[in-house]
């Protein structure tokens, strides 16, 4: 079996942590030791990156490359969904019945606007 990466929806995570995190191209780049353009291309999916790359990156943004490579890993729904589980756990049943009506309005939405990360 051959894997096609999806490169345009890792880089669209590794921008949206980077942003998250309050760091510019110049910062994350400089901490990984790659250059501003590569990472450039790397957020808009127009070049690969190599695993010593994205483990670096996934350092540096404090995240997981699980969570980077999300939508390449079907194996990474049940734990996403065990995360969930944990999260909710402790919840009451009004909480639980808000957060539920928040999630499908948000599921929704995510699905109409074609979100990557929703898949």
């Amino acid at each position: 079996m051959i894997l096609t990466l999806d490169y345009k929806s890792i880089g669209e995570r590794i921008k949206q942590q980077r942003l998250d995190m309050g760091l510019t191209q110049d910062k994350l780049s400089e901490a990984v030791g790659i250059g501003v353009q590569h990472l450039s291309k790397v957020e808009n999916g127009k070049a690969t990156l190599s695993l010593t790359c994205l483990v670096a990156l996934a350092n540096e943004l404090q995240t997981t490359t699980d969570h980077l490579l999300m939508d390449n890993l079907p194996a990474a729904t049940p734990h996403l969904l065990s995360e969930a589980q944990v999260l909710l756990g402790d919840c009451s049943p009004t909480e639980l019945y808000i957060l539920l009506k928040t999630m499908a309005t948000l599921k929704e939405s995510l699905r109409h606007k074609k979100v990557t990360a929703c898949k």
